[in-house]
C-alpha cells in the first residue's frame, strides 16, 4: 500500500487498498497483449488492457475481444466517463460537484448520477443503522488537520463536537437540489463512488458487446468468466504485508475490500480512515472486510459498513441480502467468513 497522503480534502478512500487481482502487472496506458485465445472454430479473442487513475486510485481494465479496434474505441469512451465522474465525486477537484456542495452546503440542479449515488448511499446507511454514513467528512477534516499541525489526534471534546455534524439523515436531496440541513456538514462518497464508477464502466463495456472483462477502479467487477472458461481469481492482501491471505473466484459479480491499513494517520495505525460515525473514532473490529455482491456499488458500501458494525449485526445484514457474502481478516490475521 502506498504511503498515505494526508490532506484536508482527501476524504477516506484516496490511498485505500481494496482487492488485487492475480493477472500479472500492466505497464500503463492502453496495451494489446500477445496472448490471443482460440475459442471454437476460428474465433480468436485478443487481450487488451488499460491502466490509469480513478478518484486518485490505480485503475485497470483487462478485456478480451475479437476486434481490438472496437475494444480500444470503447475504452476511450470509458476514459471520458471516468473523467466525468471525477468531476462529480472527487474531493481533490475544487470545482467538482461534491466540493461545491461541501463549500456552500447546497448543490443546485445536481447531475442524475449524483442523485442516484446519494440515493444508494442513503439505502445502505439505513440498512446498516448508520454505520455507513457519507457525512463523515468533517471527521476527516478535523483528524487530518490535527495530525498535520500537532502530530496527534484531536482532543475528545473536539471529536465529540464534530460528531454532531455527522448524520446521513441531515441531507435533503432531490432532482432540484442537494443541501445540508445544518451548517458545517460535509460529505464524502469515497466509500461508495469507486464502486459506482466501476459499475458504470462495466455496464458500458457490456453494452458494447464485451463478455470477458475485469474492471478494477478501486473496486473490482467481473463481466463473465475469464475466456479460458474459469472464474477470474482475486487475491485478498494481507493487511500487515505484501502477501495474500487468500484468493477468491469471481464471475459476473464484484468484490470490495475495506481496511484501516489503507490510510493511517499515525505509525501504529490506531487512527485511520475507517471512522465509526457514532463515536468519530477509528474502527478496529477487523483488519479488513471483503464483500462480494452483484454490483461493485453495493460491495463497496457494505465493505465500509461491515468494517464498522458489530460482527453479528453485519452478518445478519449480509444474510438478508441476495447474492451477498462477506469475509474478514480478523485481528489475529485469520481469514474467515463474516460471522463464523
Amino acid at each position: 500500500m502506498p504511503s498515505p497522503r494526508i490532506s484536508p480534502r482527501a476524504a477516506n478512500g484516496v490511498s485505500r487498498r481494496r482487492a488485487i487481482t492475480i493477472l500479472g502487472a500492466t505497464a500503463g496506458g492502453l496495451t494489446l497483449g500477445g496472448g490471443a485465445l482460440l475459442l471454437g472454430g476460428s474465433r480468436e479473442l485478443k487481450p487488451v488492457e488499460w491502466s490509469g487513475l480513478a478518484l486518485g486510485s490505480p485503475a485497470r481494465i483487462v478485456l478480451y475481444d475479437e476486434d481490438p479496434a472496437h475494444a480500444r474505441g470503447l475504452l476511450a469512451r470509458v476514459a471520458d466517463d471516468i473523467h466525468f465522474f471525477e468531476d462529480q465525486f472527487s474531493l481533490h477537484r475544487s470545482g467538482s460537484a461534491i466540493s461545491r456542495l461541501n463549500r456552500t452546503g447546497r448543490l443546485d440542479s445536481p447531475d442524475q448520477a449524483f442523485v442516484q449515488l446519494l440515493d444508494e448511499s442513503v439505502r445502505v446507511s439505513a440498512l446498516s443503522g448508520g454505520a455507513f454514513d457519507p457525512t463523515v467528512q468533517p471527521i476527516w477534516d478535523v483528524m487530518a488537520e490535527s495530525f498535520r499541525t500537532a502530530g496527534t489526534p484531536p482532543p475528545p471534546p473536539s471529536l465529540d463536537r464534530i460528531r454532531t455534524l455527522v448524520d446521513w439523515r441531515g441531507v435533503d436531496a432531490s432532482a432540484r437540489a442537494i443541501r445540508f440541513v445544518r451548517s458545517g456538514m460535509a460529505m464524502t462518497l469515497n466509500g461508495i463512488a469507486q464502486g459506482f464508477i466501476t459499475d458504470r464502466v462495466a455496464d458500458r463495456l457490456r453494452q458494447g458487446g464485451l463478455q470477458h472483462v475485469l474492471v478494477e477502479l478501486g473496486e473490482t467487477r467481473a463481466l463473465g468468466e475469464h475466456p479460458e472458461g474459469r472464474p477470474w481469481r482475486i487475491g485478498i492482501p494481507d493487511p500487515g504485508g505484501e502477501a495474500l491471505v487468500e484468493t477468491l473466484p469471481l464471475s459476473d459479480e464484484a468484490i470490495a475490500t475495506s481496511g484501516g491499513y489503507g490510510t493511517r494517520f499515525d505509525a501504529k495505525g490506531e487512527w485511520h480512515h475507517i471512522f465509526d460515525p457514532a463515536t468519530a473514532r477509528s474502527a478496529h473490529r477487523h483488519r479488513s472486510v471483503s464483500v462480494i455482491a452483484g454490483t461493485a456499488t453495493e460491495a463497496d458500501a457494505l465493505a465500509t459498513a461491515f468494517a464498522v458494525m458489530p460482527e453479528p449485526a453485519a452478518a445478519e445484514v449480509a444474510a438478508g441480502l441476495p447474492n451477498v457474502r462477506a469475509r474478514v481478516v480478523d485481528n489475529t490475521g485469520v481469514a474467515r467468513p463474516l460471522g463464523a
